[in-house]
């Protein structure tokens, strides 16, 4: 029952970290000026701006989908004692907390953000960060459950 439990927490914890790798993306792509909402600013959006929209679209899925499988691979390397793996994956998460929170300090110093528009940008990244990480995280726990 124990060991369950643990699982499940493990699972909710590489599915949360996939989610806030995403909103990292996303943030630092909103400050370069190459966000989901590039699109929405625009009514009459050149090729330039749609492309911009949909490659931080693929690159805040990524981001996701990475974030949920690094860090599902780093608890379970945790949980079977596999040294090597959990120092890397350690300085990882380590670095996109700081990425996260070195783009949350610049983005909140910039005024222009904070209407609708940003607020359905930020809504469609956590949705997507969200199915991206969870199939991140299934992925290496069914991966671990192979080996």
């Amino acid at each position: 029952m124990e060991a369950d439990a643990l699982r499940r927490l493990h699972y909710a914890t590489a599915i949360a970290c996939g989610v806030f790798a995403a909103l990292a993306v996303h943030i630092a792509l909103t400050v370069f000026g190459a966000g989901l909402d590039t699109v929405l600013r625009d009514a009459a959006a050149g090729h330039r701006q749609q492309v911009a929209s949909a490659l931080a679209w693929w690159a805040i899925a990524g981001a996701g989908f990475v974030g949920g499988w690094g860090t599902g691979a780093y608890l379970i390397a945790a949980a079977r004692e596999r040294d090597f793996v959990f120092r890397l994956a350690q300085r990882f998460l380590i670095a996109v907390v700081f990425a996260v929170a070195t783009a949350g300090g610049i983005m909140s110093k910039s005024g222009n953000l904070g209407g609708t528009l940003d607020v359905i940008a930020g809504l469609t990244s956590l949705a997507l960060g969200l199915v991206c990480a969870f199939c991140g995280a299934r992925l290496a726990y069914l991966n671990a459950e192979q080996v």
